[in-house]
């Protein structure tokens, strides 16, 4: 895992070329990033090429980690234009403070703080004792400079020196309110109390682990401790130091009479590692289990550490290379001064976690599954537009906290639980269902795969979506996990879900009494979907009948119907004297009662309509498409839903054929009226449609 670190060089990289380049280098090359509709190149060169700061800069570029196509568009284009050796692979969230591109600015009003800001982030670059105190103190008086964007920032520049000092760090050290303007001697103390609770981590594993932990992303769990060994073939070899830089542990080949229970740990579970029967080497929290498949040779127990620092043990017996710690086993390390505060630190983490794990299948339900009360597979449907895919964030955060109530959606809190296949972080999956969407997509497939130097080929069993989120969902059950499927409709339901449409009956997961688990074809793994996993499915009925969806999906989902609300409060009933609300129930009336109920239009689309040239843009290039699409271009019904107004045009065809018994000279052309005519931007055309033969008597 250690690739979920490579922004570390990356951003390193920037930060000294800058650092070596100076001002007019970072002017020039600011201009040259593909930045989004130039918006934040605009906030950084507002006041001129003489008033660009560094810290303005990399705050901007965090502030593009906040989307795969932000990201994707900026990231490898500053590769290019800074020619950096360093590489990030940008379809991948970087785990890096990313603030709203908001206040992008440090230097303000082109107050002359710029030489100030140059100062400080040349300090930062050289390293922590580089720093000034007084730059540091002073950066922090700038207006709109606060403790937390500042060190945001830093860490960002130089994170192997500094941390973030926000409510996630904060909660590890213990000392209180953070102020708006810290000293430099205060912020020294809480790095330095940072570093003591993750002995040997480096400031940016520390962040990384406080983040996750604060979040909820990872529980640590303390009901069973495993450890292993570093000399992991029985030879005197330490595999220490590939462990560390990797952040995985693996053992040898057990062979016959060694049967390691490598499939048992679950993220959020303690490894303690060690060397020999007396020597400490570290402590982990598992984040992702390769071997709940039993041993390979390439399975690998994906950690992050907490404590990096070796240490003398007092076991008194032999151990085997992976198990279970005992209870000995475990005090040893306890005892250990090195590993004392970090078992403070994992029973203060592990009190939090309050939900019981491991039950088995008859057991007693927990407190998590008794307490959501809502469907536990739900399809939201509905003609397109109606807001179906926007509303699935504000069910899945009320799912994730538990609640059966619909608020308006925090999209920022639905980015950060994100599900990461790569480390199950994250509690939110998404994924969009298509013709060619398979169950070796959806569950497990045997899938092509390029070797090192990409010049053969070879097989691997790769798990899809689905199973990833089933298994983070088991490894987490004191956390609610949602799955949403756009266009549920569009895929082959029996193709991709296989035998495990079954499975995700409210009856059949596990836990329940009928609690069901399957044997998977590919890997011949048993699988069973636990209480905790939610899906939530977005129908568009333009494209498909609920009729005619598939009976066994009917019956497992509940069905939840999104209509069009020509009232909503966010369209305007006066857009330069249209009545847009009007408008759209006429036409819909319309559409229901020539086609049917299901094929009507979203309220959406007049969401961003404030003015007639707003409306223009999304009648033609949104609704009247839509109308086409409905009635195949049969123009006398869309003429209909239009009321006759003059957005189609129609010409009787003359002198184009001779005498002939298929033309009764009565034949007309219909066509859209074409962009550039101004009856497009008449507000007369507009209110014909809902007001009739009177819609011109107020001009």
């Amino acid at each position: 895992m250690k690739e979920i670190y490579e922004w570390v060089p990356w951003f390193e990289e920037l930060a000294n070329k800058i650092a070596d380049g100076g001002e007019q280098y970072l002017a020039e090359k600011a201009k040259q990033v593909a930045w989004k509709g130039d918006s934040n190149k605009s906030a950084l060169l507002r006041y001129g090429d003489k008033n660009i700061d560094p810290l303005s800069f990399f705050y901007t570029v965090a502030s593009n980690n906040g989307s795969d196509n932000s990201r994707s568009r900026v990231y490898p284009s500053i590769e290019m234009i800074f020619g950096l050796n360093s590489k990030l692979d940008a379809r991948k969230s970087i785990l890096i403070p990313t603030p709203m591109s908001l206040n992008l600015l440090f230097h303000g009003n082109g107050d002359g703080n710029s030489k100030l800001l140059w100062r400080l982030f040349r300090q930062v670059v050289h390293g922590f004792d580089a720093v000034d105190p007084d730059d540091f103190e002073n950066a922090l008086k700038i207006r709109n400079v606060a403790t937390k964007k500042l060190t945001q920032v830093l860490f960002v520049i130089n994170p192997k020196e500094f941390i973030q000092i926000d409510e996630f760090t904060k909660k590890f050290v213990s000392l209180g309110r953070i102020p708006n303007q810290i000293s430099w001697k205060e912020y020294a103390n809480r790095t330095n109390l940072l570093r003591a609770a993750f002995p040997g981590c480096q400031l940016f594993e520390i962040q990384d682990i406080t983040y996750r932990i604060s979040r909820k992303w990872l529980s640590v769990q303390t009901h069973r401790f495993f450890q292993v060994s570093t000399n992991v073939d029985n030879t005197d070899k330490d595999y220490w130091e590939e462990f560390n830089s990797n952040y995985r542990i693996f053992t040898g080949n057990p062979g016959i009479r060694k049967k390691y229970p490598l499939h048992l740990p679950k993220r959020g579970e303690i490894v303690l590692v060690r060397y020999g029967l007396k020597e400490g080497r570290g402590i982990g929290i598992v984040i992702r289990n390769g071997y709940v498949d039993g041993w390979s040779e390439n399975g690998k127990l994906h950690v992050k550490w907490i404590n990096k620092t070796h240490s003398a043990l007092s076991v008194n017996r032999p151990l085997v290379g992976f198990s279970s710690a005992d209870k000995k086993t475990v005090d040893a390390f306890r005892q250990s001064e090195k590993y004392a505060k970090t078992f403070e630190l994992i029973d203060r983490l592990g009190g939090q976690n309050k939900t019981k794990v491991d039950l088995p299948p008859d057991g007693p339900k927990d407190d998590l599954t008794e307490k959501f009360k809502g469907p536990r597979n739900q399809i939201i449907y509905g003609p397109p537009g109606t807001g179906k895919t926007w509303s699935t964030t504000a069910r899945a955060l009320a799912i994730i906290d538990g609640e059966t109530a619909l608020e308006k959606p925090d999209h920022e809190k639905f980015r950060q639980l994100r599900f990461n296949p790569e480390d199950g972080s994250g509690q939110v999956a998404m994924v969009t269902f298509h013709q060619n969407f398979a169950y070796e997509d959806f569950v497990e497939g045997i899938r092509p795969t390029l070797n090192d130097g990409r010049t053969s080929l070879s097989y691997e069993l790769r798990p899809g979506i689905f199973k990833r989120l089933v298994d983070a969902a088991l490894n987490r059950p004191s956390d609610r996990f949602v799955l949403i499927i756009d266009e549920i409709n569009r895929g082959n339901i029996a193709k991709i879900f296989g035998e495990l449409i079954t499975l995700i009956e409210d009856s059949r997961r596990i836990g329940q009494t009928d609690g069901t688990f399957v044997t998977l074809p590919y890997s011949g793994r048993q699988f069973g979907v636990p209480d905790n996993l939610h899906i939530i499915g977005t129908m568009n009925t333009a494209d498909r009948s609920i009729q005619l969806l598939d009976t066994a999906l009917r019956r497992r989902f509940t069905f939840i119907e999104m209509m069009p609300v020509p009232e909503h409060e966010l369209i305007r009933s006066d857009v330069e004297g249209i009545d847009c609300q009007k408008m759209l129930k006429t036409m819909n009336e319309r559409i229901a009662a020539l086609l049917d109920r299901e094929h009507q239009i979203g309220h959406t689309y007049l969401f961003d309509v404030d003015d007639l040239t707003s409306l223009s843009k999304v009648f033609r290039n949104k609704i009247f498409p839509l109308l086409q699409e409905y009635f195949f271009e049969d123009w006398s019904k869309i003429q209909t839903v239009l009321n006759h107004n003059k957005f189609v045009s129609r010409t009787q065809i003359k002198g184009l054929f001779a005498e002939s018994d298929y033309w009764d000279g009565t034949k007309f052309v219909y066509e859209r009226l074409p962009d550039s005519r101004p009856e497009w931007n008449d507000p007369k055309e507009y209110r014909k449609i809902y007001g009739g033969k009177t819609a011109d008597s107020s001009d």
